[in-house]
């Protein structure tokens, strides 16, 4: 009785002597996220950001489009591209939202080159960032096997495959890999939003990325396998593939991604700052920004995908 009176009277004091947080306002500067890659125009988004304090009247929208940015991209130093905005657009009666989407028309990023972006917007400070992207590091093969995850009642729903992806990862130097998989919409077309789902228990992973419940995706580097061979092994669910297409067979795309050091610790801040998020009492995150005069993530990443067709009978 006596321990919890004294924990009670110690967390009255500490209320007492504490003051108002005045965050201080260093003004709006340009928002730059963006993971150029290989096989992909050149993309990235542009936004603003604001202040967090709801006594100024400013709205603090997570996302602040900004339609008139000038943005330049540098490609080993030299003037190479210039990036368009994206507006609103419209499907179906939904209204889809590109969220200052600035993309090149003609400009694919390049394994081990620099690309440099410049993003100029009146009364905002001039942004910008360089990354290099990585070599490529190719997937050598990918082989399935038809496995039963659960004795069920549903037959369907206790089936699944093994996948086991397998490549070679260079001595030279430290590498770091993003890994996901994605159904194909069509021959030549995988929907970035069509992620499918999986799990992995491999222990070379150090991240995983999560959109709720879905695991979008692994991040790891090579510190326990550098310059070996490995194979990563991953399970799908077989209810989960084709559920957005009626053929009876469905193609699913393998990506290996090579990326930065930058963007590796990019993603581990991300988690963290996820498992923290509605804790009031954990400590802040300071999320990894490689932006000048600005705030966000610009880097690359080489991309080795490798396709495999899976009959959904």
């Amino acid at each position: 009785m006596k321990l919890t009176i004294l924990i009670i009277i110690v967390v009255l004091v500490n209320i007492s002597c504490q003051k108002k947080l005045d965050v201080p306002d260093t003004g709006r500067k340009i928002v730059i996220n963006g993971l150029i890659t290989t096989d992909s125009l050149l993309n990235v988004q542009i936004s603003r950001s604001f202040y967090l304090n709801y006594n100024t009247g400013d709205p603090g929208n997570l996302l602040y489009d900004l339609d008139n940015v000038a943005v330049k991209i540098l490609k080993n130093n030299l003037p190479s591209d210039s990036l368009y905005h994206m507006p609103f657009y419209y499907y179906d009666n939904w209204m889809v939202f590109n969220g200052g989407n600035y993309k090149s028309k003609s400009t694919y990023p390049q394994a081990e080159n620099k690309y440099t972006i410049i993003a100029t917007s009146n009364n905002l400070p001039v942004a910008m960032a360089t990354t290099t992207i990585p070599k490529v590091v190719k997937i050598v093969k990918v082989d399935t096997v038809g496995i039963i995850l659960a004795v069920g009642s549903f037959v369907n729903l206790n089936k699944g495959f093994l996948c086991k992806i397998e490549f070679n990862d260079p001595i030279e130097e430290t590498n770091y890999y993003l890994f996901n998989i994605r159904e194909m919409m069509s021959e030549n077309y995988a929907s970035p939003n069509n992620s499918l789902d999986f799990s992995c228990d491999d222990p070379i992973v150090e991240e995983k990325l999560f959109d709720g419940e879905k695991n979008e995706g692994l991040a790891f580097s090579d510190k326990l396998f550098n310059g070996q061979n490995h194979i990563l092994n991953v399970i799908i669910k077989k209810e989960m593939i084709g559920n957005y297409t009626a053929f009876d067979a469905q193609t699913v795309c393998f990506r290996l991604y090579s990326i930065t050091e930058e963007y590796f610790q990019y993603i581990k801040d991300l988690n963290l700052y996820s498992k923290n998020y509605g804790n009031p009492l954990a400590d802040p995150v300071m999320v990894y920004s490689n932006v000048s005069g600005g705030y966000g993530m610009f880097s690359g990443a080489a991309i080795s995908s490798y396709s495999v067709i899976f009959e959904k009978k």
